[in-house]
């Protein structure tokens, strides 16, 4: 913990003296790393301010008005939190008035033993950078894989969004471990089918049949077991806007992240990718819903106007 905690101070959102950082969490086994992030921070000379909410059910719920209050008000956020934050109307605001934001939601599933949060984040930040000059030049991205997935997307000029495991700049967001090139492709433009992907956030890991069939940006159809009726079932209890897909396209770029069924982690993995159905306004998107859920995808091929950059999960750029 004091070494993660170190290095979020330190490397992330490089704190300086007099910054105030919000510390979100959502349940007492989050009390000791809290307390030990308060500790290094005020080290550093910063001052931390703890919040404690209600543990919510899914990511991209809005958060209560006196967090959203804290937020805006501070230099840097720091989600201890289950779920991810960083897709509700309180960050986005915070974020567009110069906070930083740092990701460690689900550290109390051994996340912080990943080698993904030693890796070397130089690195990972070159390449993701350089990944994210390709995705902003390109019109159009299209993926398939072995199973049968076959999705095409328009990109339109969208900014890209690397997430590189560095927030030390006013509106970035980041976390550990990470290591992302994200865009918010274009509202309505996705068309094609995903098939048996890996694991899908909120949802787990896909261990039957699943069949994900959608068309000018919306999710049309989804067959299979558990995992599809699961899904089904958030959708009836969420906004139309759940259906919205791809609120988000994103190659993993860490290469030392693993591949085990904890999407925090498997989605930063070099070689993988993921795409989001749900909201997209912190990625630039214009979609805005309760919930951002991602869909993680082992070894695909992907073509950026017609010129492949990852091959069966290898990168060629």
């Amino acid at each position: 913990m004091v070494q993660v905690a170190q290095k979020v101070v330190g490397q992330v959102l490089a704190l300086r003296p007099g910054e105030t950082v919000c510390i979100l969490r959502d349940g007492e086994d989050s009390g000791p790393f809290a307390a030990t992030i308060s500790q290094v921070a005020l080290m550093a000379g910063a001052e931390p301010v703890s919040l404690i909410i209600v543990a919510q059910t899914v990511g991209g719920q809005e958060l209560p008005d006196p967090v959203a209050g804290a937020f805006i008000r501070s230099s840097a956020i720091i989600n201890l939190a289950r779920w991810p934050i960083v897709h509700s109307r309180a960050v986005s605001a915070a974020l567009g008035a110069g906070a930083r934001s740092c990701n460690l939601r689900g550290f109390q599933d051994g996340v912080l033993e990943s080698p993904g949060v030693t890796t070397d984040y130089e690195v990972v930040r070159r390449n993701a950078l350089a990944m994210d000059v390709l995705l902003e030049q390109a019109r159009e991205v299209r993926f398939t894989t072995a199973e049968g997935s076959d999705v095409t997307m328009q990109l339109g000029g969208r900014k890209g969004k690397a997430q590189t495991g560095f927030a030390d700049e006013p509106g970035r967001f980041s976390g550990l471990p990470d290591g992302e090139s994200t865009v918010a492709p274009l509202e309505g433009t996705t068309q094609g089918c995903i098939v048996n992907p890996y694991i899908i956030d909120k949802i787990g890991q896909v261990d039957e049949p699943f069949r994900m069939e959608i068309k000018d940006g919306w999710i049309v159809n989804v067959d299979g077991g558990k995992q599809a009726q699961q899904l089904l079932d958030l959708f009836e209890k969420s906004d139309s806007n759940a259906r919205r897909f791809a609120s988000q396209f994103a190659l993993g770029m860490n290469p030392d992240c693993r591949v085990i069924p904890n999407a925090r982690e498997v989605s930063k993995k070099l070689g993988t990718l993921h795409v989001a159905m749900g909201d997209n306004i912190s990625l630039g998107g214009t979609i805005q819903c309760g919930l951002h859920i991602d869909i993680v995808i082992l070894n695909p091929t992907v073509w950026l106007d017609g010129k492949i950059v990852l091959e069966n999960g290898n990168l060629s750029i």
